[in-house]
């Protein structure tokens, strides 16, 4: 009996809780879907940035009107050969091109027309406004004069001779584009246009604008 108490049993070894290892599938799956979470942020992120490098190319970034003649007509004309002299009148139309997302506000401005690099009128051409991407058409008329020309620095004698004259109309035109009430850009545009005189039947012809 005593040899039965004193017996001693063994205790049954306890259940190790060993950590189970993660099913490869599973870790491919989870794999998978981090990549492409990755790469839908990275994408989001790509596209962000193109698309405010976009809006401040096409939209924040203001350019200069572009300034033309759109058309000139002779309304009157008187010419001598000996002495060489001319008086015109011409009534012409100015554009002014807003290429902006805002408006273009212009000041007034002064049309010159120039012979032979020397001034032979000008006149004012009111202020106005150029709409969102739109154009503004002015008209004015001047008078050209020959007398204010210095003497013995042309080639007007042979130029009447030949029956035309060669003309330049210059301008500048200064102003602010405002982009949504808030922005307020300034800028300016310059015109530069050739054309010909052609006396005998009082026409302009071959308007050019560089």
């Amino acid at each position: 009996m005593a040899d039965q108490e004193s017996q001693i049993w063994p205790l049954a070894p306890g259940k190790l809780h060993q950590r189970s290892e993660e099913n490869p599938t599973f870790k491919a799956i989870r794999r998978e879907r981090s990549n492409k979470c990755f790469v839908y942020v990275f994408s989001g992120i790509v596209f962000f940035c193109v698309t405010v490098l976009v809006f401040a190319l096409l939209v924040l970034r203001v350019k200069s009107p572009e300034i033309r003649l759109r058309s000139v007509t002779v309304k009157s004309l008187k010419y001598t050969s000996s002495p060489p002299s001319f008086n015109v009148s011409l009534s012409g139309q100015m554009s002014v091109k807003n290429p902006n997302f805002g408006d273009y506000e212009f000041v007034p401005t002064t049309v010159s027309f120039l012979y032979s690099r020397g001034a032979v009128g000008s006149t004012k051409v009111a202020k106005g406004l150029a709409k969102v991407k739109k154009t503004e058409r002015l008209s004015f008329g001047v008078d050209l004069r020959s007398n204010k020309l210095p003497e013995g620095a042309n080639t007007l004698k042979s130029d009447i001779n030949s029956g035309m004259l060669k003309l330049t109309g210059t301008g500048k035109v200064s102003g602010k584009v405002t982009l949504w009430k808030i922005i307020n850009k300034r800028k300016t545009g310059k015109m530069d246009c050739t054309m010909t005189l052609v006396l005998k039947s009082k026409t302009i012809k071959d308007l050019v604008c560089r």
